[in-house]
């Protein structure tokens, strides 16, 4: 379950279970949590992953992927794998990452392996979501955030798209949120 770190007042309060995921739902982001275990281990564990690699891993959710994609509409998928193995312009994409943007569209991730933050700004109040293996997020539309990993450098997530390019991040020099 993701735990969800928030300031109020100036003190750093931590949610998990229960409180984050009536949180994230009062801040209209939602949260699924499935069962990772469906996918091959060796596969989660693997640094670097072939393209058949990441449809096997991708496969035992596909009627989840499915049930997404009727309810809110997304038409695509993928898998990216970020790590110093894997990724060789992890550094710049990271620096991309945590710069604060949004987008026309919801960003959604399914953590299959290794783990990251989401901080978004939303409904007034700003709030860190750390996602580990079996976490479902939704950041909604037009909401202000950004992403990194943890020390570890190391996810795997299965992403959701509603458009054919896929999101675009939008930074705040480069527009509104419309």
């Amino acid at each position: 379950m993701a735990t969800v770190s928030v300031q109020h007042a100036g003190i750093q309060e931590s949610l998990d279970g229960s409180a984050a995921l009536a949180f994230l739902t009062d801040h209209g982001v939602r949260y699924e949590y499935w069962d990772v275990s469906l996918a091959d281990r060796a596969l989660r564990d693997r640094a670097t992953l072939t393209d058949e690699e990441k449809s096997a891993l991708i496969a035992p959710f596909m009627s989840s992927l499915n049930r997404l994609a009727h309810d809110y509409g997304y038409i695509s998928h993928d898998l990216i794998v970020l790590n110093r193995e894997a990724t060789a312009n992890l550094d710049e994409l990271l620096v991309n990452f945590q710069r604060e943007h949004h987008h026309l569209e919801d960003e959604v991730r399914f953590i299959l392996a290794g783990e990251g933050v989401f901080t978004l700004t939303r409904d007034g109040d700003t709030f860190s979501v750390l996602v580990t293996p079996g976490d479902l997020i939704s950041v909604p539309a037009k909401t202000r955030h950004w992403f990194t990993l943890t020390h570890r450098l190391n996810v795997k997530a299965i992403r959701l798209f509603q458009t054919e390019g896929g999101w675009q991040a939008i930074y705040q020099a480069e527009g509104p949120l419309t």
